[in-house]
């Protein structure tokens, strides 16, 4: 279906990583128009690690710092020992925080890393929903097409039917303007374009497939279309696939390298261990596959990072 504008939330985030990929995208486009977009997410997959590097840093400070209170920590659970009494464990927690307040520490730190990924995961799939929209060679090659298209005889009796069902119930289309067409061969499948194709002849077959050709090459990486939900179909389904292994062993060399010393803590990194490989091999199907390879790229990159704060983890304690 053709997606809304995103809301005021997601939205403004959408545009500024639009600004930032246009940019990144033109010098990769202007050097290799084969696999550009997925060349795009790369680098800008990159960038982000890069920028968020120092809360990572500031994650191993905390796990190291909560490691050395572990005296501490377990004297004050010996005081009260009471699980079942609500009065005593709220006591405790009080004087847990205290205790990390006056050493510095921010046992939420680790979750912060997760909130700022979530809105920038969001908007890329926007962003990727309606590249046309955001980058302009993209948008170029849509705005080619849809004239293109709009020059075919009786265009409207054809394209009428295979726009209909990826228009929601409460969007108005007019195939009669550029942007909407837009909007339309943007969920153009296969099956669509050959049911299409086959209307057209001569030149304009020609030149329509001459610029498909060149819309795929920009927005395939390994076959795959960046812009689509990767399917179930090889070689699609590699991305959930990647996506689901790649979180695991991300997950698995953080708690690794920066074990938690609370037993509730190491329950709950167990569970998580095995529900966020699953929900990003689930998101991955449903969202377009270029964020799959955004996902799948962080993970990686993370692993890479995470083996530089592991020596920088066991530096602070041979400090302490």
């Amino acid at each position: 279906m053709i997606q809304k504008n995103p809301g005021i939330i997601i939205g403004p985030i959408t545009k500024l990583l639009g600004f930032i990929f246009n940019f990144v995208f033109d010098i990769v486009h202007d050097t290799t128009v084969a696999n550009s977009l997925g060349i795009s997410i790369i680098i800008i997959t990159i960038i982000v690690r890069i920028l968020i590097w120092p809360l990572s840093i500031k994650q191993v400070k905390n796990s190291v710092a909560i490691q050395h209170l572990q005296p501490k920590l377990k004297k004050l659970q010996q005081k009260y020992p009471n699980k079942n009494d609500v009065e005593s464990q709220k006591k405790l927690n009080i004087e847990i925080q205290r205790l990390y307040a006056q050493n510095n520490i921010n046992p939420a730190s680790g979750c912060l890393l997760a909130f700022i990924q979530l809105p920038i995961f969001m908007a890329l799939n926007q962003l990727l929903s309606r590249s046309y929209y955001y980058i302009s060679d993209i948008g170029t090659i849509y705005k080619n097409l849809a004239t293109k298209i709009m020059s075919v005889p009786n265009y409207v009796s054809l394209i009428k039917p295979l726009a209909i069902p990826k228009v929601p119930s409460n969007m108005t289309i007019d195939l009669s303007i550029v942007e909407d067409m837009q909007k339309v061969i943007n969920k153009f499948t296969t099956s669509d374009w050959s049911n299409f194709l086959s209307h057209t002849s001569g030149d304009v077959h020609n030149q329509l497939v001459d610029m498909l050709l060149q819309k795929q090459s920009v927005e395939n990486l390994f076959g795959i279309n960046l812009i689509d939900p990767c399917g179930l179909k090889f070689p699609g389904v590699m991305i959930p696939i990647l996506a689901v292994a790649t979180t695991f062993l991300s997950s698995y060399f953080m708690n690794k390298m920066m074990p938690a010393v609370d037993e509730a803590i190491k329950t709950q990194q167990k569970i998580m261990l095995v529900i966020m490989p699953l929900m990003m091999g689930g998101l991955s199907l449903t969202l377009s596959s270029g964020v799959g390879v955004y996902w799948i790229t962080s993970s990686v990159i993370q692993l890479i990072q995470q083996l530089f704060a592991n020596e920088y983890r066991k530096k602070l304690q041979e400090e302490n």
